[in-house]
């Protein structure tokens, strides 16, 4: 069952903290994503399981993250 779908906008956490808004382009148990800010026009494949439905969602894991990377 796929968990999004074609053009769907999703949140993706770059190096661990740096959460980043963009589109699906294809979907599957990979999928290849589009990055909607203007950092960079490129796109990257990743798995379903590291993208986030909400910014609040990712932001909880990057909480998460950030303080047991600082401790």
């Amino acid at each position: 069952m796929r968990k999004y779908d074609v053009g769907d906008i999703v949140f993706f956490i770059s190096n661990g903290y740096h959460i980043r808004e963009a589109t699906v382009i294809r979907s599957g148990e990979f999928c290849t994503i589009k990055f909607n800010d203007n950092e960079t026009p490129a796109g990257t494949r990743v798995r379903e399981s590291k993208l986030f439905k909400t910014k609040q969602e990712a932001e909880v894991i990057v909480g998460k993250t950030h303080n047991t990377l600082l401790y």
